[in-house]
């Protein structure tokens, strides 16, 4: 092995060249960037697109009266383009937690460039069997259940070619999506093990991540609401009762957001939990020190150093209480209340909007 071979390995990788090549997705999402205004304007531009040629090729066919408005296709749209959307966004905010969680990790900057790399880039050959996968399925849905994708008998060719190519493409984000949000939670809990700088009293990198677990949870919890609820609604026109088949599905996807959510953040929870615990065994161990020595200057009859004593005994009990209180859950309350909230209020919407119709015969 040569000298100058050596010296690269101890170096470690150069941060100029990129561990693997991006996915497609990447790519497309770098063009978005690369793009004036704002990314979200051309995402509502598309789903509006969509919501066009839907109506068009089904107008032109004559599947759909000319004029006539089709709520399933206007519901179906978003859902189509969002995945994408929020795989944009999540890439966005991971680059800007892992920037606010860098003071933990160790003062190596030739590894943090892969780190961030890593957490914000899904691998070529991954994203390419994820999006064959998508595609397959998406096709497999549209041959199971044609009438759900707005195909009829007086469909024409090309409208069942254009309805097919959308369940591909709508899969296809949604499988992206899902394989870049294990390999983000993956590499959230990875980087927590390579967190060299952890304190109870310095948290606001440790807080980083909280917030992109939790908004994952949450896109994970819009799909599902989404695609239960609003395309529900656009389909029948009414809230509809759902089935124990239906409750056990929501169910899981509750769990599974939760999770999340939460199991990223748990590597870190232990290592801040066993830090607290040192920290109490300290002071713990320092207020038996001091008790020692005030009673041994009580029975020593010398009360000189005794109020500096009390106030030593004073500040350490001080120091206990506030440990105590101290929560070692790695996220700040407001993001448990927002992702909490996001649990909560479209069920709260939906049982209220099921309530009424039932109450007025709807």
């Amino acid at each position: 092995m040569s000298a100058d071979y050596r010296g690269r390995q101890m170096q470690g990788p150069d941060p100029s060249t990129p561990p693997y090549r991006p996915s497609w997705a990447n790519r497309l999402i770098d063009w978005i960037d690369s793009i004036p205004g704002p990314a979200y304007l051309l995402y509502l531009a598309l789903i509006l697109l969509v919501i066009l040629l839907s109506h068009v090729v089904r107008w032109a066919d004559g599947s759909l009266p000319f004029s006539q408005i089709d709520a399933i296709r206007i519901a179906e749209a978003p859902l189509i383009i969002m995945p994408l959307a929020f795989f944009h966004y999540l890439n966005r905010h991971a680059r800007r937690s892992f920037g606010e969680f860098r003071p933990a990790l160790p003062d190596d900057e030739t590894h943090s460039p892969h780190l961030l790399y890593q957490l914000t880039t899904t691998p070529a050959r991954g994203g390419f069997i994820a999006s064959a996968t998508g595609a397959a399925i998406g096709l497999l849905s549209l041959a199971g259940d044609p009438d759900g994708y707005g195909i009829t008998p007086d469909s024409s060719t090309f409208t069942f070619l254009y309805t097919a190519a959308l369940a591909s493409f709508s899969f296809v984000f949604i499988a992206m999506f899902a394989y870049q949000t294990v390999r983000q939670l993956q590499l959230v809990n990875r980087l927590h093990r390579l967190a060299s700088n952890v304190s109870l009293f310095e948290l606001r990198p440790i807080y980083a991540f909280s917030s992109l677990t939790a908004r994952t949870g949450i896109g994970i919890l819009f799909f599902v609401y989404y695609g239960t609820l609003v395309i529900s609604y656009a389909n029948v026109g009414s809230p509809t009762p759902m089935s124990p088949q239906d409750l056990a599905v929501f169910g899981l996807v509750l769990v599974l957001a939760g999770a999340s959510f939460v199991m990223p953040l748990l590597g870190i929870h232990r290592r801040l939990s066993e830090e607290k615990e040192r920290l109490l065994a300290d002071v713990d161990q320092r207020m038996q020190i001091a008790l020692q020595v005030i009673h041994h200057q009580v029975d020593a009859r010398n009360f000189e150093r005794m109020d500096d004593l009390n106030k030593a005994l004073a500040s350490l009990v001080t120091e206990r209480e506030l440990l105590h209180k101290t929560s070692t859950w790695p996220w700040r309350p407001e993001t448990l209340r927002a992702f909490a909230s996001a649990v909560a209020l479209p069920v709260a919407i939906w049982l209220a909007t099921a309530l009424l119709a039932r109450f007025l015969g709807l």
